[in-house]
């Protein structure tokens, strides 16, 4: 059964990627699902930098605010950091410091993608904003959300915030992991989300962390929430969910 859920989860998510499979003749299809991407965010108004990755890569991310509570946020698969940019200037007008960046292969991180190295990539923002904060949290949409899990059942955070996260995407897989993880956990998807529906719930049961689980009615997908009809909603969950554990 877990493997039927699984099998499911990675199928749905591949057309949320766009994955194409070659035909007779060389010819690769058209994607299967096309997702419009969210409108993109002003990124200039943070403070540009640059993240190392520990096998040699460079990073384009975004710093905003200033304070002791850091906040990275880590972006999904059909999106990139901006997705994030309105919440990081949220974050930084309540007084944390917040980092968005792009996972390699995305807008400010070179040309070729490898999900299964998100994890790697998120470890260079946490390296970037551990030494400049007394606390890190970690906020993730999506594949943003199991490179979050991943990091987090290795190096001390003060809580994960996961929005629409799979239970398996291209070769990163969380169903152990989440078990862990120690720090707190909010877990948050939509109703009727065409890619996810139902592994936030699977996850949430699983973890043995401190955890709730907010479900929204609708279809929207990772940061696509924000923009929704319960934007200000998720964005108040948010930030009470830092200030609660930042104490």
């Amino acid at each position: 059964m877990r493997n039927a859920i699984r099998g499911c989860a990675l199928a749905a998510l591949l057309m949320l990627a766009g994955c194409s499979q070659a035909q007779p003749g060389g010819t690769a299809a058209a994607p299967l699902v096309t997702v419009a991407p969210a409108p993109a965010a002003d990124s200039s108004a943070g403070t540009p930098v640059q993240l190392k990755t520990s096998d040699g890569l460079t990073l384009g991310g975004h710093l905003y605010g200033s304070g002791s509570i850091g906040v990275i946020l880590a972006h999904q698969y059909n999106g990139d950091q901006t997705g994030w940019t309105d919440f990081a200037m949220v974050l930084a007008a309540h007084g944390y410091q917040a980092l968005t960046f792009d996972f390699r292969g995305f807008p400010e991180s070179g040309r070729l993608v490898h999900v299964p190295d998100s994890p790697i990539d998120l470890k260079a923002a946490y390296d970037f904003m551990r030494p400049r904060v007394k606390r890190v949290f970690i906020a993730g949409a999506s594949m943003g959300s199991d490179a979050a899990i991943l990091l987090a059942a290795r190096e001390p955070v003060a809580g994960l915030i996961l929005l629409s996260t799979p239970v398996e995407f291209i070769g990163l897989n969380v169903y152990d992991a989440d078990t862990e993880v120690k720090a707190p956990m909010l877990f948050i998807e939509t109703t009727n989300d065409p890619f996810v529906a139902g592994q936030a719930e699977i996850l949430y049961d699983h973890a043995t962390a401190p955890k709730s689980l907010k479900i929204y009615s609708g279809n929207e997908h990772g940061t696509e929430i924000l923009m929704g009809a319960h934007g200000a909603e998720l964005r108040n969950l948010m930030l009470e969910f830092i200030a609660d554990h930042s104490r």
